[in-house]
């Protein structure tokens, strides 16, 4: 499953779309400098276990050379 290009696991049963939409603005909201890429939601008689991964970002690595005195 998908939504707005974030992949969708589901264990354990389903989710309505209004309720995957509310946990995904949520960590929107609160990660507003990541882009989310995958959310899974393992449901619980009492509770939902989410579990989410954003995309990476491009890392660049600086090399420190000493140099001799």
């Amino acid at each position: 499953m998908s939504f707005d290009n974030i992949k969708i696991y589901m264990q354990n049963g389903k989710l309505t779309d209004l309720e995957i939409n509310y946990y995904i603005n949520k960590l929107k909201k609160i990660y507003q400098s990541k882009k989310l890429q995958r959310i899974s939601f393992i449901l619980g008689e009492d509770y939902i276990d989410l579990r989410y991964m954003f995309e990476a970002y491009p890392f660049e690595r600086i090399w420190r050379i000493p140099s001799k005195k």
